[in-house]
């Protein structure tokens, strides 16, 4: 788990669903039949995630190859995580983190408000997601609270991914967070937040990982232990969602930390 995707799991925590709150199944099933019905207009995704129990509902046009996914994870239906790894590691990596920020920022508000306002609120982004001949083709992306349980905790949040009908090669995802009553947009700038990703110390040490150069004499170099210069490394690959050193080095590059 990424540290961004962590710093959403704490906001998660604070709508904890207590056990004396059983989820109407119904509800729940009426939602599936929405999003199905919506895939099948729209031709992408669509995700319920449920803080009941943890899980989240899939969607899947079947003929959505500019999604890039295979045949079988097409067929999931429900994955036992509120996060959908399967779909965020075709996201452009710059993009990724772009779309955490969003959605850290938008979760973070809408929690905090009332129950029956939090419903009248949409995040929404332009990203870039990996297809299945390798190429990235832009994909519009939105997620909102679909359903608060009756005592006003957070129960069903509801993300979308269709294809975008603006194709157009541009740098950042444009996240936005609408008012969908007012029609009041408010417009998000990332660039510093996540120029801040990794720390000073942190991208010294992976332009050392860059050159070959091991832990131990990246030790020497810095005057620091092995211990510490391995903690970074950890934090370093946490951070960037990856799980070696050499897919931390590309995506650094890709995300231009560097």
């Amino acid at each position: 788990m990424d540290v961004l995707q962590k710093e959403i799991e704490e906001v998660y925590a604070t709508q904890s669903i207590t056990d004396n709150y059983m989820p109407d199944p119904a509800i729940v099933e009426q939602h599936k039949l929405f999003i199905r019905s919506l895939t099948r207009i729209n031709g992408g995704c669509a995700v319920i995630s449920d803080l009941s129990n943890r899980n989240s509902y899939i969607d899947i046009y079947p003929a959505a190859r500019f999604l890039g996914l295979s045949a079988e994870e097409i067929a999931r239906h429900t994955i036992d995580s509120m996060d959908e790894d399967y779909i965020y590691r075709r996201i452009h990596p710059e993009d990724l983190v772009e779309k955490r920020l969003l959605e850290y920022k938008f979760f973070q508000r809408t929690f905090s408000m009332d129950p029956t306002e939090r419903l009248k609120y949409r995040g929404r982004c332009r990203l870039r997601m990996m297809n299945e001949k390798g190429g990235y083709q832009y994909i519009d992306n939105l997620v909102q609270i679909m359903e608060n349980t009756p005592d006003g905790k957070v129960w069903l949040i509801f993300c979308l991914y269709v294809l975008s009908a603006d194709q157009r090669p541009e740098r950042g995802i444009y996240p936005t967070i609408t008012q969908m009553d007012s029609g009041e947009v408010e417009n998000f700038s990332f660039s510093e937040e996540h120029r801040r990703l990794l720390s000073q110390r942190e991208k010294e040490i992976l332009r050392l990982i860059q050159k070959g150069r091991s832990s131990k004499e990246i030790a020497a170099d810095l005057f620091i232990s092995v211990n510490t210069v391995n903690r970074h490394r950890q934090n370093i690959l946490e951070k960037l969602s990856v799980s070696n050193s050499i897919e931390a080095c590309r995506a650094a590059e890709v995300m231009k930390l560097l």
